[in-house]
């Protein structure tokens, strides 16, 4: 009996262990790079990600899950402590994709061009704003994530050239003796000429991006134009239009939206794939002449992004380009705003554009849509009667912008023209790439993953109530037949004392 004591307390020590094995382990995945890891967050803020505490799966992070979910590895809790290289934010943050930013209870991403992605609150969700919005002590690598060193990066539709583990910025180089300049933000003038060495998992097998062509660039077309969301040409090639239609295929059917078809092809082609209606897009499809989603139309394109002024996108708080400083300086011409541009869209901004409105008889919003734009920059744009009057600064809203521009607008893709050559469309739509280098964070398997983790789990809880049940059972109707034996002996000694 003892020898089964032993036995059976032996089974339930590795039963528990094993127990908390199951109900403990994160779910993880192997750790990418320092790119991946940037347009991985995007990915999340353009998604509309919720935040959710303790949580780190698809559609649901905290700050610290955001990031664990990519790299899956070194401490969750402190992932400063387990970071291989960190260093003081007082000093500037290295131009390094995919850096991790830390704040005394608080972890985000920096992901390039004075911008940088965290999970905030519950209210405000995955946010997308300026590094200086939130007061970061510290910069760290993440555990487990590689960071390039020297050449070519490609991330978020752009080229970025990497010198001592830095990108460079404002500089012209000269790589194989083709001269290229990389503006304050890093990126590249120009496609390299020699792109065989760049990391980019688009180009892995299955995959159909933006410069993509064939005949399964042609059933995509054709399946798109079934389901209503595109109504360009049939060319077999993936240009731009194609992109911007599935991307809208993407947002109806719910999963993540990159404009790159994978593995959600097979929703794509299913029965139970959503429609749409074309028509509602012929209007912003055929907006140029120049693109017909040929490969050469989509050179000209590019080639031709200076001469286009109006955009088909809402500038509104919270953005942060080029284009918005240009609006600023527009504004502070005609005595609308009395403050230096900074090309952040602060509360200063948003008054004076709302003044402009008033006093040119426009809707009075705050956001700088086609009409307002085309306006301010027109010959009949009318001067601010009361200029000199405004106080403060988007300076300062750039250091430290005030709550209410916490908050994350939503991206309404059905407002985002595919030819739109502007950096906001850059910044807002042109997730090109998911770089995520053997990361699969896809809707379908994160929540595969989820579900058979909690059935496994449910299906052991129960095994094991059964056997600890069984178990206790034993022994404690050994222990009753003990305790009646030895009754029974002491009984029959003390009769035969009598």
């Amino acid at each position: 009996m003892l020898k089964i004591k032993k036995v059976l307390s032996l089974f339930l020590i590795l039963a528990v262990i094993t127990t908390f094995t199951i109900a403990g382990s994160p779910v993880t995945y192997a750790a990418g790079t320092g790119t991946g890891l940037a347009e991985h967050c995007l990915n999340a803020y353009y998604g509309g990600w919720s935040y959710v505490y303790g949580s780190a799966s698809y559609g649901a992070v905290d700050c610290s899950g955001l990031i664990y979910m990519y790299s899956g590895c070194g401490s969750r809790v402190d992932m400063v402590g387990s970071s291989p290289e960190y260093g003081s934010t007082a000093y500037g943050i290295p131009n390094i994709h995919g850096l991790g930013l830390y704040q005394p209870g608080h972890v985000g991403v920096y992901v390039g061009g004075g911008m940088a992605v965290d999970a905030r609150d519950e209210y405000s969700g995955v946010v997308y704003q300026s590094v200086y919005s939130k007061n970061w002590t510290t910069w760290f690598k993440v555990a487990g994530v590689s960071y390039p060193t020297n050449g070519w990066e490609y991330f978020n539709g752009n080229y970025y050239y990497y010198e001592n583990g830095e990108y460079l910025t404002d500089t012209y180089i000269t790589v194989d003796g083709i001269s290229y300049y990389l503006d304050s933000t890093g990126a590249s003038s120009a496609t390299p000429g020699d792109t065989s060495g760049v990391a980019d998992s688009g180009t892995d097998s299955g995959l159909i991006k933006l410069g993509s062509s064939g005949d399964k660039v042609t059933e995509i077309q054709l399946r798109l134009i079934e389901l209503g969301f595109y109504s360009g040409p049939v060319t077999g090639y993936f240009g731009e239009l194609t992109e911007a239609a599935y991307m809208r295929f993407q947002t109806a059917a719910g999963i993540l939206v990159d404009g790159i078809a994978g593995s959600d092809t097979d929703i794509l082609f299913s029965d139970s794939a959503p429609t749409g209606s074309y028509e509602d897009y012929e209007e912003e499809d055929t907006d140029t002449d120049t693109d017909t989603d040929t490969e050469e139309d989509d050179t000209q394109s590019s080639e031709t992004t200076e001469e286009v002024t109006t955009p088909s996108s809402t500038y509104t708080s919270g953005d942060y380009n080029d284009d918005v400083y240009k609006i600023q300086t527009e504004l502070a011409g005609l005595g609308y705003f009395n403050n230096e541009a900074t090309g952040y869209y602060g509360d200063m901004t948003s008054a004076a554009v709302t003044e402009f409105q008033k006093q040119n008889g426009l809707e009075t919003t705050g956001d700088v849509d086609e009409l307002t734009y085309a306006t301010l920059f027109s010959s009949t744009a009318l001067e601010n009667p009361e200029a000199g009057n405004d106080e403060g600064s988007d300076k300062q809203n750039l250091i430290a912008p005030p709550e209410a521009t916490d908050v994350p607008v939503a991206l309404d893709m059905s407002l985002v023209s595919p030819t739109d050559p502007t950096e906001i469309v850059m910044k807002s739509v042109q997730l090109a790439s998911k770089a995520l280098d053997g990361v699969s964070v896809r809707q379908g398997e994160a929540v595969s993953n989820s579900s058979n983790r909690s059935a496994t789990f449910i299906i052991w809880l129960a095994i094991m109530v059964v056997f600890m049940g069984g178990a206790f059972f034993i022994v404690f109707t050994s222990e009753n037949k003990k305790k009646k034996a030895k009754f029974e002996r002491i009984k029959a000694r003390a009769n035969r004392n009598w």
